[in-house]
Formats: structure tokens, sequence, C-alpha cells
């Protein structure tokens, strides 16, 4: 291999790690992009990223939402597994719907990793109910 060779391999990889979409984590305190609340609790949050900027979101209802009123967005989605606080890709989440203020009776998901851990999620929560990041996109479009 010449040493041009190398070169052009060396670069190769180094743009392909700068334009990669890398979750950026979120912290309680953060404010979502969508309803500008604070994010209370890191374990429940989402994210979009989009070359360096990243939009981050209370929930992933709330992010659904956001992508629901926003159909032309694109980027790199994550939501939090709720168990690890890592985040993942939606496509590979089971969601848990959740109340999550009484009051006003607003609902939320939590995301889940395992799908076992999901269904105890739902047993745990009396809504025995998981669904997958499709079908929490169809319910923030109704």
């Amino acid at each position: 291999m010449t040493v041009r060779s190398i070169g052009l391999v060396g670069l190769t990889v180094f743009l392909t790690a700068c334009t990669s979409a890398a979750p950026v984590k979120v912290t309680t305190g953060d404010q979502c992009f969508r309803c500008r609340r604070t994010i209370t609790d890191d374990r429940t949050a989402g994210e979009m990223v989009q070359g360096t900027f990243v939009s981050k979101f209370k929930a992933p209802g709330c992010m659904a939402k956001y992508l629901v009123d926003h159909p032309d967005e694109r980027g790199t989605l994550f939501v939090t597994d709720y168990n690890s606080g890592k985040l993942i890709a939606p496509e590979r989440a089971y969601f848990v719907p959740l109340t999550v203020n009484v009051a006003t009776g607003e609902r939320d998901y939590r995301a889940f990793r395992d799908a076992a851990a999901a269904s105890s999620a739902a047993a745990d929560l009396k809504t025995n109910t998981v669904l997958d990041w499709k079908t929490v996109l169809e319910r923030a479009r109704s």
C-alpha cells in the first residue's frame, strides 16, 4: 500500500467518524425541543441528531408528536432505555404507555431495550400494553 493510499483510507475513516450521528447524553434539567418544558426524568428522554445539531425531547411521545408535526425533519433518532439509561434506536425499543400527569391526563411512554423488561413494566404499571415505535408514531398522529 502506498503512502497516498494510506492517506486516503485515513481521510475516509476520519470523515466517516465525523459525520456519523452519535447520541448526546440527555440530562435532567435540559429543555424539551418540542414543548419547551424541563426534562425531569432523563430515563424517559429522547433525541434527534441532525449533523451537529441535537434536539432533546422529554419523552418518546413528545418526540413522536414533533416528528408528526414536522414530517420533513430528518435525523437519527434515539430513545433512552428506562432500565440502563443508554440511548437506543426507537425501532429497537419496546414502549410502555404511562400517565405522566394525573391532573391533566397527559400520557407518554417508557422505552425498553428488552421485551421482557417492557412486559414486566407494563404489568407493574397496570397497562399490560407494550407498543412498537410505529404504533407510538400512529398514536401521535391521532
